[in-house]
């Protein structure tokens, strides 16, 4: 993984314009909801953010812990959510956390912080925490596609009634790694800009991973309203896995 300090700075200076630009959505509690095996009850949320599923999780009954590397996040996801358990922590360190989940996901393309021998690590661990049957659910960009093009510039994103824009863009891709650069603007001020390092991978590589891991493929599409999957396509990635064991 990149230097903690690096990642934890970036989002740090975040922190506060993050519901903003990654708000809930309800399309995303109900995939996860419909996600789970049948009597599910401890839930592990990996890079929650700002722990609004979290939070919506808990209110619904069930038993949440959420981590993040970031101290900002987590502050304001303790502050704002009080019935989870919130942790800051690496994602490298989820085998500390005590087992069984039910579910694990990891949304928002925070998995691709972890370079592609951290992330084999992570997920054997996530297999370890996971009761047999478990589900394991992730959502990435679709590096397939970003992979076919030498930058990737997203279109920019209108924040609230004001003038303020959010502006993001992927450079220098390569099958390791690629530049994910952030500005956001208001007018023509920069209120904030910053840069991290990701590290793609590709559909078929991550399918061999999971298998090797144990895992079993439930579904793999292109958005949390289950639109199909397509490597030529600027959509996303959404891997659903279970564990070995009794079928969600």
């Amino acid at each position: 993984m990149e230097p903690e300090e690096n990642v934890v700075g970036f989002y740090s200076e975040f922190a506060e314009y993050y519901e903003a630009v990654f708000p809930y959505r309800e399309e995303v509690y109900a995939f996860l909801k419909s996600c789970m095996p049948v009597g599910s009850r401890r839930i592990l949320d990996a890079g929650c953010g700002t722990g609004h599923y979290c939070g919506r999780l808990a209110a619904d009954g069930f038993e949440v812990v959420g981590i993040d590397l970031d101290p900002q996040m987590i502050d304001v996801a303790r502050k704002s959510y009080p019935r989870p358990a919130f942790h800051c922590m690496n994602m490298l360190e989820v085998g500390r956390l005590s087992p069984p989940f039910d579910l694990v996901f990891c949304i928002g393309n925070v998995a691709p912080h972890l370079t592609q021998p951290e992330f084999d690590g992570f997920v054997g661990d996530v297999a370890k925490v996971l009761r047999p049957g478990g589900v394991w659910a992730f959502q990435v960009m679709n590096w397939d596609y970003v992979l076919a093009h030498g930058s990737y510039p997203f279109r920019p994103r209108k924040l609230g009634a004001g003038d303020a824009v959010f502006h993001r863009e992927y450079r220098d891709v390569s099958e390791s790694r690629l530049r994910f650069l952030t500005r956001l603007a208001a007018g023509d001020r920069t209120v904030f800009e910053g840069e991290v390092w990701l590290h793609p991978m590709r559909a078929d590589a991550c399918l061999d991973l999971h298998r090797r891991h144990g895992f079993k493929l439930v579904e793999h599409v292109g958005d949390f309203q289950r639109a199909p999957f397509s490597a030529v396509s600027d959509t996303g990635s959404v891997f659903v896995f279970h564990t070995q064991g009794e079928t969600p």
